[in-house]
């Protein structure tokens, strides 16, 4: 039996693997858990790709594009019509799938980008929930008003049995259902965007000066951020050697856009003091 390997084989330039120039390795950053990127991927959207098994011919995964809202444990909430190929075959046998992707930015590599798989049993959504579930699923999704009411259509939910996750290349992995149910959504997704091109556009000197003297990367010439979390960010950071992915750290995790400018700010300040010092 062939075992699946877990990891993939990185070149040293891309891994940033190389010792050359380098200070002291700082410890490990803290990271979101997958369970939380996934959280956070499945509710920074509103549509994915909806897998049920078709009858004819049978067995066979058809996928639908399916809009959907999401319940307090991240379960995926339909409104489907009761014609739909999918919801047929979710009433013959319900076990379904539902893939959601990180956007994909033009001229990037997609298979660079996140994206999770949640695998369960489709089903009717009772009638004594229709209330609450219509009320999330129009927040979700505003443009279903005009057809919210019509009587051939009916609220499903996916109850997730399994998550897979893969954040990348190298960054994958089966997140437990009930870590996922249980994770929170990052607060700064929604607005993660702007602080990243932020400090591109406007304090790129102060992300390389926190590669030099946070990250251990004194040969750092250039940096550039790639994400942010209420843990921390994510730079590519640029030196002789090549490029490489680099964490850092906020001190305290964070939830809002001035939080992270606070954190922000006292960590350059730091930096300086670190480089004047040097």
């Amino acid at each position: 039996m062939t075992t699946r390997p877990t990891t993939h084989q990185v070149p040293p330039t891309l891994a940033g693997a190389g010792s050359a120039g380098r200070g002291a390795e700082p410890p490990p950053a803290p990271e979101p858990s997958h369970a939380e990127r996934c959280r956070t991927l499945v509710a920074g959207t509103n549509r994915g790709t909806l897998c049920t098994l078709a009858p004819d011919p049978p067995g066979y995964p058809f996928g639908s594009v399916a809009t959907y809202a999401v319940g307090d444990g991240g379960e995926p909430l339909f409104f489907v019509s009761l014609m739909a190929e999918h919801t047929q075959n979710a009433e013959r046998d319900p076990r379904a799938s539902l893939l959601v992707a990180e956007p994909v930015a033009e001229g990037t590599d997609p298979l660079a980008a996140g994206r999770v798989t949640l695998l369960g049993d489709l089903a009717r959504v009772a009638d004594v929930e229709r209330g609450p579930v219509r009320e999330r699923y129009l927040a979700a999704n505003p443009s279903a008003a005009y057809y919210i009411d019509f009587g051939d259509f009916a609220f499903y939910r996916l109850s997730v049995a399994a998550v897979r996750y893969v954040g990348g290349y190298g960054r994958m992995s089966w997140v437990d259902a009930e870590a996922f149910a249980g994770a929170e959504p990052d607060p700064l997704a929604s607005s993660s965007a702007g602080i990243v091109a932020h400090m591109n556009e406007d304090h790129a000197e102060a992300l390389v000066l926190l590669c030099r003297h946070q990250a251990g990367r004194p040969d750092t010439s250039a940096a550039t951020m790639s994400a942010v979390d209420r843990y921390g960010f994510e730079v590519v950071a640029t030196s002789e050697e090549g490029r490489a992915a680099v964490r850092i750290g906020f001190p305290v995790a964070v939830a809002t856009p001035e939080e992270v400018r606070a954190a922000l700010v006292a960590m350059v300040r730091r930096a300086r003091a670190a480089a004047g010092a040097a």
